[in-house]
């Protein structure tokens, strides 16, 4: 079979679908990818068919901002690319049998329409629609009714941003208005949530109203060994405490640098610092302070005794298998709901977003993971429920599963076979 798969946004949203499409031409498919041309040489590396977005992945990251204005600000960056979005993937889906993509794509259910082929969508939180908090919602613990009046609020925002242009096509192809924005992108899609069901559990409220499947979350496999230096920094006493925040940039890094440093100084953890995209550094040579770039969190995580960092779907998982505590300062898109998650699981102490975290806070936290054990037990005994998930070889199996592929309008009505027995909201 020919199968597309497309995304763009930061590693965390890209990273994933690029495991799939390798899985899939593994498995004899023919396969054609469109990400940022960032991901360049890791499609290279695994000699997919490619074409690449222009975007700068940084430069977007850098532009969101925090809080709910970041939500409006990826929203209107997607609808922009909306053109482009058309033009990869109608020329790719020419003679194609299945459309996987990230949520992001906005194009990709007319896409799926025009061709007549399944559309699976790729979801690294719980994106849809229901009685549950939106991921993307810095308040978590609102009352069922509070949280289905904010979808509706989100989806409203969406249809304003991209109505004009989703319609605009929709009518050269000859093809009826788009619905409402729920409709739209869930009608005729099957939704995998690449996440662990215990870390993001489904919504009771979804049952008979969408087509959905877990497959757990979609890693790489572990690139490349740590550093000697940095294994030998490791093993000079305590497991350290891993402070990262991946492609989120601060608002003030240096700020947050002296904070740490302090932190560090006042409680004798020692850190292993990683740039990231916000190029966090501690200014100068810190003999408890060992700063690092680009490292293969999957070796690293494993050998701390916890992790500090911005709260990616991604991060968030693979220190979930490691069975590691964690600790979420979130200030974008579903970084509320992970944070918010890992306190109640019992996994991290409370959420802090960067603007309110202190030396002192920082400083129990470091001290928390290294001298207490009650976050490590319940984090090792999650991380035994992972070890046999494999959310790659899952996602594989349903985009391959023939019984999958009924294709339906936008606007039939149909329901959902109940997929799971673990209910939470």
């Amino acid at each position: 079979m020919k199968i597309v798969l497309t995304s763009r946004g930061s590693r965390g949203d890209v990273q994933p679908i690029i495991e799939v499409a390798s899985a899939l031409q593994s498995k004899g498919h023919q396969t054609v990818i469109c990400v940022p041309d960032l991901f360049r040489d890791e499609i290279t590396r695994l000699n997919l068919s490619a074409s690449f977005y222009p975007e700068d992945s940084k430069e977007l990251m850098i532009g969101l901002g925090s809080g709910l204005g970041s939500t409006r600000q990826a929203l209107a960056f997607f609808s922009r690319s909306i053109e482009e979005q058309f033009q990869f993937m109608l020329e790719a889906t020419k003679d194609a049998d299945i459309l996987v993509t990230s949520v992001n794509e906005m194009a990709a259910p007319t896409i799926a329409e025009i061709r007549h082929i399944p559309y699976f969508r790729i979801g690294f939180a719980p994106i849809l629609p229901g009685n549950q908090p939106p991921p993307l919602f810095p308040w978590q613990n609102m009352p069922g009714m509070a949280n289905s009046l904010a979808w509706s609020a989100i989806n409203s925002m969406a249809g304003v941003l991209i109505r004009k242009f989703i319609n605009r096509k929709r009518k050269e192809f000859g093809l009826k208005a788009a619905p409402g924005t729920n409709r739209y992108f869930t009608g005729r899609s099957h939704t995998l949530l690449a996440i662990n069901e215990t870390l993001g559990p489904p919504c009771d409220s979804w049952y008979n109203r969408y087509r959905f499947n877990y497959t757990g979350y979609c890693y790489s496999p572990p690139v490349g060994g740590l550093d000697q230096s940095l294994l030998d920094f490791i093993e000079e006493g305590v497991p350290p405490v891993y402070i990262g925040f991946g492609s989120v940039t601060m608002k003030d890094p240096n700020h947050l640098a002296a904070i740490i440093k302090e932190a560090v100084d006042r409680s004798g953890i020692r850190v292993v610092l990683g740039h990231g995209w916000t190029g966090l550094k501690p200014g100068q040579q810190h003999k408890q302070i060992y700063s690092v770039g680009d490292t293969c969190h999957q070796s690293l995580f494993p050998k701390m005794a916890g992790i500090v960092h911005h709260g990616g779907s991604g991060t968030v998982h693979t220190a979930a298998k490691a069975g590691i505590p964690q600790f979420i300062l979130p200030q974008i898109i579903d970084q509320y709901y992970w944070g918010n998650r890992i306190h109640k699981l019992g996994l991290g102490p409370a959420p802090v977003i960067p603007k309110r975290i202190t030396a002192k806070i920082l400083m129990n936290v470091l001290s928390d993971f290294t001298q207490k054990g009650h976050f490590r037990d319940k984090s090792k005994a999650l991380a035994k429920s992972m070890e046999e998930e494999n959310g790659v070889e899952n996602a594989v199996k349903f985009i391959t599963l023939p019984s999958e592929y009924p294709v339906i309008s936008l606007f039939s009505s149909r329901k959902s076979n109940r997929t799971s027995n673990h209910v939470a909201c």
